[in-house]
């Protein structure tokens, strides 16, 4: 599956899980409430540099400065291994954002979430969500959309 890359704004970085591929109980038909699905999830996590990039600049290598696209990736995990069934994308993709935006370091999420495996003649059907936590500031500027 192709997804588009959506880059960061200056100051900011784009932690991204692309094409992650899970089986979900997911849809409103009731063939759908028996056997899972494969979804495909992509996760964009804008969050702001700690720093000024400069050219040049040494960055710090400690995991703990940065968020960490395998923790998302557990909890995605562990959701879909539960048994709770979900009828829409949309609430699946509104799950998704919330564990990013959980982590306080993320200011924004764009979250696309697709079934692969509906329409044949499609690679997969779907929404696409941006959320973030209050107005965005990225440099001295507000975003409140």
């Amino acid at each position: 599956m192709t997804h588009s890359t959506i880059l960061p704004d200056i100051g900011q970085r784009c932690v991204v899980i692309d094409d992650l591929r899970l089986r979900f109980f997911i849809g409103v038909h009731e063939h759908e409430r028996k056997a899972r699905q494969e979804v495909s999830i992509t996760v964009h996590m804008f969050v702001a540099e700690p720093f000024e990039p400069k050219p040049g600049a040494r960055l710090s290598d400690d995991l703990a400065d940065y968020v960490s696209y395998a923790d998302i990736v557990e909890q995605l995990k562990a959701r879909a291994a539960s048994t709770r069934h979900v009828n829409l994308v949309e609430t699946l993709a509104e799950e998704v954002a919330a564990l990013a935006l959980a982590d306080k370091r993320v200011a924004s999420v764009v979250v696309d979430v697709r079934k692969t495996e509906i329409i044949p003649e499609a690679e997969g059907v779907g929404v696409i969500i941006r959320r973030h936590c209050g107005p965005l500031r990225v440099k001295g500027r507000t975003d409140d959309g």
